[in-house]
């Protein structure tokens, strides 16, 4: 069976001006057209809703970047080229169209060709042409250890990560400006990035002036191409089994190592694996040897650009959840399959990316059981694949299946008008035409090449200019080297002002020593520390510890004036030694790293609060103590009487 209903053949005209074109269906010739542009074919592929455009050889479209930019303009069309591969050899057009009975083996005129290419596609001769995006590997990482510690250390470490960051921005930067597309992962470290990985679809010499390997004293650039064929071919007997391959639920988790878990809409894996530095190109070779990519799945919300970026290239559905799935619902799903489905996930990234895979199913789960059920009470014979895939894309039930058992309606056989005397004339002044314009294009060709060798001459002459100029990795490593030298210089002056600043207040505090207005007393870490100092009048402690018996008698030995804490309830001071407690937090002080300076005024108002407050505390021990006497005569009075 031929998946194809239009087709478009194509050849290109001796004068590489344009092309000679026949669209044709099942039934015969629709049109001819002797003379199109480029523009003309790609303006008949949609509204004639052509399958697939036919040619000779792909290189008649031109280079390889104008093959890439005429196939994006295809649609849902397939670019096939008729006479064969590099893998499954080659045959003359002209032997093609003898054995299909075309023609008898003779040189072909482009219209003829064209005619070939679209009538071959139906007997299915052909390859179908995929593309793959070149890939290119770009990777920035630190160029040695950062070492066992320290303050140096710790520097370094930030400098490296910050400059890491850095050139991921500056490179992505320029990237997004020039509208080439990528891949980024980033391992993230405590002061930045510790290594970065762009997958770059575009080959290695693109990126020339863009990105450049860079090797410094702290870190590395390297670019890696990652060698791939451009182009692939398929015969067109293996589109027809594609179309009856199995739709995919596809589970990704993007990274520095990536995730990816493939289900079909019946819910098993068919697919589990994770590995470093995966592209979308080989996520697409994987799924595309499993079958036909309906829905790609993110385990996060908002998705990752990588996920949304393969369901636009597969025209597939995204699904993400409502909120982030937490790892404990993770481990459920995984637990729940490894039971059911005996499968080993190795990994959290396998863990994730079937997590994502699975909710997906999840979600369309009802949808999909009631395509089942819906198929088994007709009884009719549809592919029950496809009847979901079309109800997951937002189609009913019933059109799902009612598309599925209709036929496809053919056009009617069309007459082939003999060719008139008139129309031969024509025939041959297009091709005297097309003569004239080859001999304008070569010439157009050697004033093209004539000023190439100019433009070379010219690089050849700035490129040894470049040569006095410091290379790149020297002068960014200078930059970065300057920027962080002057981070350090303004933080150099900020301290400097602040001791400015305390020096300034310390005079201010020595002005009012002298003068009477402020006390200083010397930090102490205990009370048996302040008592070893022989300090005359109060003394400054920064915690109380529990008072021993030792401690006591030496306090009652030589008991300060008062005591300022730090930390702690005073009164428990204030019980057990009957000397005035003041906390440091109610006085207005200015502390220094062995001494205090307070104002002498909120000294003497927390001194007096102090004594009064150890003044009630005495009263009402007095009054406990005399309490507890009253009670212990009472109880002797009692046992008298009893007595």
């Amino acid at each position: 069976m031929i998946p194809y209903k239009v087709v478009l053949g194509l050849d290109r005209l001796p004068s590489y001006s344009g092309f000679s074109l026949v669209l044709a269906d099942q039934s015969g010739i629709i049109l001819k057209q002797e003379v199109a542009s480029k523009e003309d074919v790609l303006e008949l592929v949609r509204p004639h809703k052509v399958d697939a455009v036919a040619i000779d050889n792909i290189y008649e479209l031109g280079s390889e970047q104008d093959i890439k930019s005429f196939m994006s303009y295809l649609y849902n069309a397939d670019l096939i080229q008729i006479t064969g591969s590099p893998i499954h050899g080659f045959k003359p057009l002209s032997v093609i169209g003898r054995e299909l009975g075309i023609t008898r083996g003779e040189k072909l005129f482009p219209l003829k060709s064209a005619e070939v290419c679209a009538r071959a596609v139906f007997s299915g001769h052909g390859f179908i042409v995929k593309l793959f995006d070149p890939e290119t590997r770009v990777t920035i990482s630190r160029r040695r250890s950062f070492g066992p510690g320290g303050m140096s250390a710790g520097r370094f470490r930030r400098s490296v990560q910050g400059a890491i960051l850095s050139l991921a921005k500056s490179i992505e930067s320029a990237l997004r400006t020039r509208g080439i597309d990528y891949d980024l992962s980033l391992k993230k470290g405590s002061h930045g990035v510790e290594s970065a990985s762009f997958i770059i679809y575009a080959p290695r010499n693109q990126l020339s002036g863009i990105i450049r390997p860079i090797r410094t004293s702290s870190v590395n650039v390297r670019i890696t191409p990652l060698f791939s064929r451009s182009f692939d071919f398929a015969p067109i007997g293996a589109k027809a089994e594609q179309l009856h391959k199995r739709h995919l639920i596809i589970g990704v988790d993007p990274g520095m190592v990536s995730g990816l878990a493939v289900l079909d809409l019946n819910g098993n894996v068919v697919h589990l694996s994770s590995g470093r530095g995966i592209s979308r190109g080989q996520i697409t070779r994987i799924v595309a040897s499993l079958g036909r990519a309906l829905i790609f799945a993110s385990d996060v919300r908002p998705p990752p650009s990588m996920v949304l970026k393969l369901s636009a290239s597969h025209n597939a559905i995204t699904y993400f959840p409502e909120q982030s799935l937490r790892t404990s619902e993770k481990l459920e799903i995984v637990e729940k399959l490894e039971l059911e489905q005996k499968i080993e996930v190795a990994d959290s990234h396998q863990r994730d990316a079937l997590s994502a895979a699975f909710k997906a199913y999840s979600f369309y789960k009802n949808k999909l059981e009631q395509c089942a059920s819906h198929v088994k009470e007709l009884g009719v014979q549809v592919n029950l694949d496809d009847i979901k895939a079309q109800v997951i894309r937002g189609m009913s039930i019933k059109d799902a299946i009612a598309s599925s058992k209709t036929p496809s309606p053919e056009r009617p056989l069309r007459k082939k008008r003999k060719s008139s005397e008139r129309e031969l004339i024509n025939v041959l002044e297009s091709k005297l035409l097309n003569i004239q314009c080859e001999r304008d294009s070569l010439s157009l060709k050697v004033k093209a090449l004539e000023e190439r060798i100019e433009e070379l001459e010219l690089e050849l002459r700035l490129a040894k200019r470049k040569e006095r100029v410091p290379a790149i990795p020297e002068t960014y490593e200078m930059e970065r080297r300057i920027g962080a030298l002057l981070g350090e210089v303004a933080k150099l002056r900020a301290d400097l002002e602040s001791e400015k600043t305390k020096n300034l207040k310390i005079l201010s505090e020595m002005a009012s020593l002298a003068s009477g207005n402020s006390l200083i007393f010397y930090k102490y870490p205990s009370l048996k520390e302040a008592l070893k100092s022989s300090s005359e009048g109060g003394v400054l402690v920064k915690k109380a510890e529990p008072l021993n018996d030792e401690l006591k008698k030496e306090l009652k030995r030589s008991p300060p004036k008062f005591i300022i804490i730090q930390e702690g309830p005073p009164e428990v001071l204030m019980f057990e030694l009957e000397i005035p407690v003041i906390l440091l937090r109610e006085l207005t002080f200015t502390d220094y790293s062995g001494f205090v300076i307070v104002e002498k005024s909120s000294f003497e108002h927390a001194m007096e609060a102090s004594r009064q407050k150890l003044a009630d505390l005495l009263r009402e021990k007095k009054k406990k103590i005399k309490a507890i006497f009253e009670e212990y005569q009472l109880e002797r009075m009692r046992e008298l009487n009893k007595a």
